[in-house]
């Protein structure tokens, strides 16, 4: 049988934070990723974990979904709105029971324990999910709340990301720029036409009567070293027309354009302004700062739990959509260098 040990000795950690971790222990601070970390260690080792509160009463808890694929105890996005379910979750003698992707959902043992587990009172699906998985959960899960999923039977969180991506872009137009290259992904739709930031982007083009590109489109699939690896290609493929700004649909995928823009030999952003969406921390480390659009994610987190809460004590009449604000903040990657100076004056701008 696997002991606190094993389960320390996977993770690389003191088998105390183990105990602590397991046990539910809100006295000491341990790192979101090295819980999740310890949690699929004791998963994954088979340790049966005895889960009760200070009262001696079985801890409550409540299962996560994440949709992205892989490395969830570092993405910047998710990892922060599930650190706001957990705190706020932990007020009120919940845990976060565990949390999983979907593509760990896939697999019969974990969707069992997601929908059959007697001590997880309702799931949180964070982000789109394929459709046959959460129609799955759906059914079989008594209480679900959804963050930025786009169901009207259930309680969601989300905020308007159609218009979130607009301003991004009419901040670039209203620099001069007439020439912009779109980074993003198309979600489960597999259509870029359905993904709401696009949306944002070609609203923001067709507003000011600029042309929609189809040249001016790059599918990145919301990965980081695709965006990175394809905007290299780009310059190279198009030294001849480039355009003069870039609105990336993550921070994440702008961070490695601007690798390759600046590895080019490119200067920003008197050569290639640049806007990112998310506003995680590292946007404020770049060279130069990264202009992006803040998503309040932890706050995102701790209106989900609270939800979830409700939906359990005492259930909404109907489903409720809460939207949150979001807020830009535009740094110096898409700021004018030259003030008065518009960027169609760019050497490079089209005419």
């Amino acid at each position: 049988m696997p002991t606190l040990k094993d389960i320390a000795d996977r993770v690389g950690v003191s088998v105390s934070t183990v105990s602590r971790v397991l046990a539910n222990d809100a006295n000491r601070t341990v790192n979101t990723a090295t819980k999740q970390k310890i949690w699929d260690a004791a998963r994954e080792l088979g340790y049966q974990i005895k889960s009760s509160g200070t009262d001696g009463r079985a801890t409550r808890g409540i299962g996560c979904v994440v949709s992205t694929i892989q490395n969830r105890h570092y993405h910047p996005y998710f990892s922060v709105i599930c650190d706001g379910i957990e705190k706020e979750l932990a007020k009120h003698g919940y845990k976060v029971a565990f949390t999983y992707t979907q593509e760990e959902l896939k697999k019969p043992e974990m969707l069992k324990h997601a929908v059959q587990d007697s001590q997880v009172e309702g799931l949180i699906v964070i982000g789109g999910i394929e459709a046959k998985l959460y129609n799955h959960l759906k059914k079989h899960v008594r209480h679900l709340v959804g963050i930025d999923v786009s169901d009207p039977d259930i309680p969601t969180i989300s905020y308007d990301r159609v218009e979130a991506a607009r301003q991004a872009v009419h901040h670039l137009i209203e620099q001069g720029h007439r020439d912009i290259l779109f980074i993003g992904g198309t979600g489960r739709s597999g259509k870029f036409e359905r993904e709401k930031r696009y949306r944002g982007y070609q609203t923001a083009l067709e507003q000011a009567g600029l042309p929609l590109r189809a040249q001016r489109v790059i599918d990145a699939g919301w990965e980081p070293n695709d965006s990175y690896q394809l905007m290299l290609r780009y310059l190279d493929e198009h030294v001849e027309d480039l355009p003069t700004a870039v609105f990336a649909a993550s921070d994440m995928m702008a961070m490695a354009a601007m690798r390759a823009i600046a590895e080019k030999g490119y200067r920003m952003p008197s050569e290639f302004a640049i806007v990112g969406f998310d506003d995680n921390e590292p946007s404020r480390y770049t060279i130069p700062p990264l202009s992006t659009i803040h998503i309040p994610t932890y706050e995102i987190g701790v209106v989900a739990a609270k939800t979830m809460l409700q939906c359990i004590r005492d259930p909404y009449p109907l489903p409720i959509k809460i939207l949150v604000p979001f807020e830009p903040m535009f740094r110096q990657s898409s700021e004018w260098i030259l003030p008065g100076e518009a960027a169609h004056n760019n050497k490079r701008t089209a005419e």
